[in-house]
């Protein structure tokens, strides 16, 4: 048994919107390697748009932009 209880979702990405591009709801586009629609420019964690917002998600979210951009690092 246990509960779990819902705050609600709003990105806090709009610094953001001016660089990158963010759906209707202001959540960051990103592909499978949380890249922007700038390359060099990488989002991770619940302000980016995904089936599913929760802490781990977000971890995980964070390990793939960090690999993604050291090796878009290593490649420039």
């Amino acid at each position: 048994q246990g509960v779990f209880i819902f705050v609600g979702i709003a990105p806090a990405a709009v610094f953001a919107r001016d660089m990158v591009k963010t759906d209707e709801t202001g959540f960051i586009v990103t592909d499978d390697a949380m890249q922007t629609t700038v390359p060099g420019i990488y989002a991770a964690g619940d302000c980016r748009r995904k089936a599913l917002y929760q802490v781990i998600n977000g971890c995980g979210d964070g390990a793939v932009a960090a690999h993604a951009a050291h090796s878009y690092l290593i490649n420039k």
